[in-house]
């Protein structure tokens, strides 16, 4: 096994734990886990959470729920995502909270005659999902009329709270807030309110509420700018591999495909067997918000054009940075590592990566106070390598 990702659950923990700091005694954290918990691993993140003490689960689609609850893990799980109305009865089956956000799924619900726990959510701005203020009034009167429907909760979503400029943050809370007081003036109880992510949870304490949702925060990600988390977050995942080959190439020598990259001295290359095929140096097409944004982004491919150190992928070798050169392939990346000159194959690299990129195929390590316990993968060397690691 020549490249895997390495999760810290110690590193998670510790998280929640400042999140839990953060918030006080008195609300609620629900642990975001969708997308394979941001590709740190459904399972083993949610029983970290749990041992914890998590008071909620967060996943996008009933699979996951589902694939929770036949780990055994026992959490309040809710379902963000709309469901199609043969779907229904999972909740129930599976002891799932539903997120209802239009009518017509709760006409559908009532109609199968299923019991169902479910949150609200409420549009506010975001645009994608939510009842509208002017549905509120209808809402209220088919929930009241229909006891299979039991609502714990009620939320919505903020669209900006990552950046410095507040003010359509603060807009989308007034909104919800407007709303749960209709609801409650229509005597509709809801015992858990909730609007916070992981940015707002930091930035807005005013808007803790009754619970808050920790997705990337739970990971180690800073996302609130210069107001992080007293003490800290630690970083859960490293993505690494093993060096399978070593070169010495002259000046002028050509790298990769396209011969992106000519040497200008005479170097020590090497190859690591990760690439694009494994999600490494995969990025999103960003998409300019305004003219300066415009400019960032072209500003960035210049430099990259021009080989601007400033825009270069570096990985980590020793705890030194060495440079990638040339197009990254398929299945390797070569790597320039000139500056460790006594280099052997078989040497551990970490490579930067976005966690959700990262393909599902490569093997999870997990950690415990700093060692391998556990590798999840379907392959007969797994006791081979983890005693490899352990030594």
């Amino acid at each position: 096994m020549y490249k895997w990702v390495e999760i810290d659950l110690d590193a998670i923990e510790s998280n929640f734990i400042k999140i839990k700091e953060k918030v006080g005694p008195e609300t609620k954290v629900l642990g975001v886990v969708k997308a394979d918990a941001y590709g740190h691993g459904i399972i083993e993140v949610s029983r970290a959470l749990a041992r914890s003490g998590v008071d909620y689960l967060g996943v996008t689609e009933i699979a996951e729920g589902i694939k929770l609850r036949e780990a055994g893990i026992k959490t309040p799980i809710l379902v963000f995502g709309p469901f199609l109305p043969e779907d229904a009865f999972y909740f129930q089956e599976f002891v799932l909270t539903a997120t209802l956000s239009d009518l017509t799924t709760i006409r559908n619900i009532v109609t199968q005659g299923f019991s169902i726990a479910v949150h609200l959510k409420i549009e506010t701005g975001f645009g994608r999902t939510g009842f509208k203020y002017n549905e509120l009034a209808e809402l209220v009167q088919m929930v009241k009329n229909n006891d299979n429907i039991m609502v714990q909760g009620i939320y919505s979503h903020l669209a900006t709270s990552m950046y410095s400029d507040s003010s359509f943050a603060y807009r989308q809370f007034e909104k919800f807030i407007e709303a749960v007081k209709f609801l409650e003036k229509e005597d509709l109880k809801i015992p858990i309110k909730h609007i916070c992510n992981s940015a707002a949870l930091v930035k807005f304490p005013q808007m803790h509420l009754d619970m808050v949702r920790a997705g990337t925060i739970l990971y180690g990600q800073e996302v609130a700018g210069n107001q992080s988390l007293q003490g800290g977050l630690k970083n859960a995942w490293s993505l690494k591999g093993q060096i399978t080959y070593i070169n010495d190439l002259p000046k002028g020598h050509s790298i990769g495909y396209e011969r992106a990259h000519f040497l200008k001295s005479a170097a020590k290359t090497a190859v690591v067997p990760i690439g694009f095929h494994h999600g490494f140096s995969v990025e999103p097409i960003p998409r300019p918000k305004g003219l300066l944004d415009l400019i960032k982004v072209l500003a960035k491919v210049l430099l990259r054009f021009i080989d601007h150190p400033r825009v270069k992928t570096y990985v980590r070798i020793r705890d030194k940075e060495v440079p990638v050169i040339g197009k990254v392939g398929m299945q390797m990346t070569i790597l320039d590592v000139t500056s460790i000159p006594d280099l052997v194959i078989g040497e551990t690299v970490e490579m930067p990566g976005r966690r959700t990129n990262i393909s599902p195929e490569l093997p999870k390590v997990y950690l415990r106070d700093g060692k391998p316990f556990k590798i999840i993968k379907d392959s007969e060397k797994n006791e081979e390598f983890l005693n490899n690691l352990s030594g």
